[in-house]
């Protein structure tokens, strides 16, 4: 299970978005995004790079094996599939949302023109986005931690 750090501000709590109208549909904008991850929410070496410890007080991830780092990124699809998204930035939504071993986890546009992504537990239930229904929702899927 995800650690719960005790720094609970900095995020800005999110909110479920309907698909807006126009848009390239779930299912077809979710088979072009990719996960990056970010060495701010990690303390160990990923494909993100390496940790970054000035960083302490982030949200850290688990730490996942290498070969299920493309479970991250289906997990993200899965969460765009089921359109527990927030807002949309251009062609990418900004923010998307899926359960994590049992812990809801937040994914964060990082290059709008690519579609990449990072993601980090949610600490508190009061950072979890609105309505909280939809959150309930949201996708759950298990990967294995080290």
């Amino acid at each position: 299970m995800g650690r719960r750090p005790s720094f609970q501000h900095g995020i800005k709590r999110g909110k479920v978005c309907e698909w807006p109208g126009g848009a390239v549909s779930p299912e077809d904008l979710a088979d072009r995004v990719t996960y990056t991850g970010s060495p701010k929410h990690k303390s160990y070496p990923s494909p993100a790079g390496p940790p970054a410890w000035r960083d302490a007080d982030t949200a850290k991830c688990d730490r996942y094996a290498r070969e299920d780092w493309p479970r991250l990124r289906e997990a993200l699809r899965l969460a765009i599939r089921a359109r527990c998204v927030g807002d949309f930035g251009g062609v990418f939504p900004r923010r998307a949302w899926v359960w994590i071993n049992g812990v809801l986890h937040e994914a964060r546009i990082t290059n709008e023109a690519a579609g990449d992504y990072h993601g980090f537990p949610l600490n508190h239930p009061s950072q979890y986005p609105e309505p909280l229904e939809r959150v309930e929702a949201a996708p759950r899927v298990e990967i294995p931690v080290l």
